[in-house]
């Protein structure tokens, strides 16, 4: 097997093509003209092509100050011979634009295309690649069958029949094998008292023997369980073969083959409130806890999944959970940050934060508590589709299910309530006895309707429907005219449930032109930047000023709306921006009434904002040469097989609802590749860049981050890693090179520097609270695509280690091979671009 790179390393490129050479030149040699009637200076030094384009901006300047020389000449001339070429401006000004020029220059000659793709052109289906050697649970892996039970004189035998790639297989080979003991009595899995040493769980595994043909027999006598065949319960039988790794820093387990299976004795009618599949939009497919030990399996003689069968061997319905940082963290964080340090909790703490091991505190708490879950808890959809009635029963409201998620202490938003009579620190209280549809107290499901009503409308046939799917925006037309943008659009309900009353005339939009740059897929004018005045260059919020925005009429889901590009009729006209991207960004907004979301248990009080909740819309992406909507790209991102298995709805993780849902190509309209990241040091703007920084969990704003406060040092540690972790998050796929969990197929490998941009990289925060590091003094860097795409990863990882010397040399790596020039003022980005574009052009 090919050997891989360590874990947490590339992940995923957000461009669509692999470099295919770097064909092209950058420009031959020109002769400036003659200095002109003020006579002596003289023809100017050759200047090469993409050096003069190098200057341009400042030779711009020059131009809108009267100068009628060249743009060669520019870079020698005196001041007088300048003035008698019509300059006005004044001598010093002359020669801060001669030194800006010529600095220009000198950036534009330091530096040339990137060269990854030599070495590194397929890293990124290398990645994928070896990620597909895990979990493989097909005909291809391993697979468990025709599992029996007999008992004998204090003697217990299992056999099953294995097969690994279609061929028999010994179950003496594999790496790990487990054969468990389930009792089941009818409602719960309850721990058995003969084996609390060891949690609870009945292990069956004995000697095992092999007949050659794959049949294997476990033989166990070490504990006499007594005849079970006229028992309910579940033999369980799972394990692995070739361990791959596992994940740093915890138990997540790697590997190539792992299997499981089921079988039943006597009567086991449980039925799981969720479902697998909910856990495998975030996780693996299919989705193994701790990364081996599989959610559902086939049963022998069952036809129909067995969901979550598996886990009960360990996780006993009346188990002790152990994991006390997860309720600590949330209701004592100053106990959290002494118990995470090694101080023992006391017999009372114990009892006060103590919780049994059901399924469901062993995924609501650290999902609640620990873990960066995406979405609100609210959203019980994700894992619990097509049975949100059965877990909003008023059965399941009681204190035990309200802990799962909310504190029970403390001055939290998610806090229960402390109200009279209300006794929430007790393990056994029920609440339906007045929350009921008998009761006097508002039911369980009209407290929580098991959706986040952020992302979803409500309820059909059992299934939530996203407000996405009700409302949809369209950019139905576009016509230039000169530098006149004329934009129609529309937007259409449909809601065969009537599952709300809000209308299209109920929607806001905003409105978005993005200049593409160089006929790549990336933006050479920062639509959502400020560089002509203070409203946003080329971005427009109905019933707002913007010089550059003309409306033109808004009725009935219709609107229409001119746009102004005259800021950039130069860069039309030299053909550096050859297509733009509109796009309309919806808000569905109004006063509706009580919305219950995760940072209001009851929502007494009626919604007095926005309303705002993502609505469907889709950008287009227009020809200037042809005055015509062209076909766009083939999507890099699957947004909603993708990010929205785990966001639910994308824009709302990070923004207002309205963004996120034109895709990615969305996202870039304002994620653009020329700002530096302003939360993330040392990273882009770009939402390559940014995507890849926080999925390897790079932390936000690090200079606010307290590190001198325990609890928060700990929080940090388990992000990030550093600072000596015990353990930390991974990606839910427990690692990053899976990067088909977003990306399109095909669209993981080195970008094609001709259909993408370089980028700004920011600099890094030199002054922490309560820390000093290693990593200081790192100035802002224009960089290549993929130093900044690709190479995001690789810092992410240096940065959250501290690693120096490993940063530096990875920097000196991109240099190298590619360019990194010290982003000294804005007018090194596009110096930079230029010069390299040049070669593609």
């Amino acid at each position: 097997m090919k050997k891989s790179f360590p874990l947490f390393v590339l992940f995923i490129v957000l461009s669509v093509f692999a470099l295919s050479g770097c064909s092209g030149s950058d420009g031959s040699a020109g002769a400036a003209g003659p200095a002109g009637p003020a006579g002596p200076a003289g023809p100017a030094a050759p200047v090469d092509a993409a050096s003069l384009a190098a200057s341009a901006s400042q030779y711009a300047t020059a131009q809108a100050a009267g100068f009628t020389g060249t743009q060669a000449q520019l870079l020698s001339l005196s001041y007088a011979s300048a003035a008698a070429l019509s300059y006005s401006g004044t001598e010093a000004q002359w020669s801060a634009l001669q030194t800006s020029a010529n600095a220009a220059v000198s950036v534009a000659a330091s530096v040339s295309p990137e060269s990854c793709a030599v070495c590194h052109k397929t890293a990124g289906t290398d990645h994928q690649a070896y990620y597909d050697q895990l979990n493989k649970i097909d005909a291809a892996g391993i697979q468990v069958s025709n599992i029996t039970y007999a008992y004998a004189a204090g003697t217990t035998t299992v056999t099953f029949k294995m097969t690994k790639l279609g061929s028999d297989f010994s179950c003496k080979d594999a790496d790990n094998l487990n054969i468990y003991w389930s009792d089941y009595d009818g409602a719960t899995f309850p721990a058995n008292p003969v084996t609390a040493a060891a949690g609870g769980r009945t292990t069956m595994k004995g000697t095992l023997t092999d007949d050659g043909a794959g049949t294997c027999t476990s033989t166990y006598n070490a504990i006499d369980l007594g005849n079970l065949a006229a028992s309910n319960g579940t033999i369980t039988v799972y394990g692995y073969d070739e361990l791959l790794g596992t994940v740093p820093g915890g138990r997540v387990k790697q590997v190539k083959y792992p299997y499981a299976a089921v079988l039943k004795i006597g009567t086991v009618g449980y039925t799981s409130a969720a479902n697998v599949a909910g856990c495998e939009k975030c996780h693996t497919i299919p989705y193994g806890k701790h990364g081996n030990i599989q959610g559902a399996t086939k049963a022998i003689g069952i036809t129909s999944a067995t969901e979550f069968y598996t886990c009960k061997p360990c996780h006993k319905d009346d188990g002790t959970g152990g994991h006390f940082e997860w309720p600590l963290a949330v209701n004592d964080p100053t106990l959290a940050a002494s118990y995470n340090a090694g101080t023992a909790l006391t017999a009372a703490q114990k009892t006060e934060y103590g919780y049994k091991t059901t399924l469901m505190n062993d995924v609501h708490m650290p999902h609640a508590m620990e873990f960066l879950y995406p979405q609100s808890m609210s959203n019980c959809t994700v894992c619990h589709e097509g049975k949100t009635a059965t877990i909003t029963a008023d059965a399941q409201f009681k204190i035990e299910t309200c802990k799962s998620c909310h504190p029970f202490k403390g001055d939290s938003k998610l806090s229960l309530p402390t109200l009279a009579g209300h006794n929430i620190t007790s393990t056994t209280a029920v609440c339906n006895t007045c929350h009921s549809a008998t009761g006097i107290a508002k039911t369980f499901s009209s407290i929580h309707s098991g959706y986040d009503k952020k992302i979803y409308a409500g309820v059909t046939a059992g299934v939530a429907k996203k407000w996405k799917d009700i409302f949809t925006v369209t950019v139905d037309s576009a016509t230039l005219s000169g530098t006149d943008l004329t934009i129609k659009f529309s937007a259409a309900k449909s809601d065969p449930g009537s599952l709300t009353t809000l209308a299209v005339t109920d929607i806001v939009p905003k409105v978005i032109v993005g200049l593409y740059g160089y006929n790549t897929k990336d933006f050479i004018v920062d639509a959502h930047g400020r560089t002509i005045d203070t409203a946003r260059n080329l971005e427009f919020d109905w019933g707002t000023t913007n010089a550059r925005f003309t409306p033109i009429s808004a009725a009935a889901g219709k609107w229409e709306v001119k746009a102004s590009l005259a800021n950039w009729s130069s860069l039309i006209t030299d053909g550096t921006v050859k297509r733009m991207e509109i796009a309309v960004l919806p808000k569905l907004t109004k006063v509706v009434g009580n919305v219950d979301d995760s940072t209001n248990l009851e929502a007494t009080s009626p919604v007095t904002a926005d309303y705002n909740v993502p609505v469907a819309t889709a950008s287009k992406t227009f020809n200037i040469a042809t005055n015509a909507f062209i076909a766009s790209a083939s999507p890099i991102v699957n947004v909603a097989t993708g990010c929205e298995n785990c966001h639910g709805a994308l824009g709302i993780t990070f923004h207002s609802a309205q963004y996120g849902n034109a895709g990615v190509v969305g996202c870039r309209l304002c994620h653009t590749t020329r700002p530096g990241g302003s939360h993330l040091e040392m990273q882009g703007r770009s939402i390559d860049s940014y995507v890849h920084a926080i999925h390897s969990n790079q932390p936000f704003d690090i200079h606010n981050i307290d590190f001198a406060d325990p609890f928060t040092l700990m929080e940090y540690k388990l992000e990030t890693g550093d600072l000596g972790a015990k353990t930390f998050f991974s990606y839910p796929t427990f690692t990053t090179k899976n990067c088909k969990s977003c990306h399109a197929a095909g669209t993981f490998d080195v970008p094609d520097q001709a259909k993408s941009l370089g980028g700004t990289l920011s600099a890094s925060r030199d002054t922490l609270k309560g820390r000093t590091r290693s990593i200081t003094g790192v100035p802002s860097y224009v960089t290549g695509p993929a130093a900044r795409a690709c190479g995001s990863c690789h810092r992410t990882n240096m940065i959250n280690r501290d690693d120096l010397g490993g940063l530096v040399s990875f920097s000196q790596h991109t240099k190298d091979n590619g360019y990194r020039t010290v982003a000294t003022d804005s007018t090194v980005f596009d110096t930079v671009i230029t010069k390299i574009m040049s070669a593609f052009k």
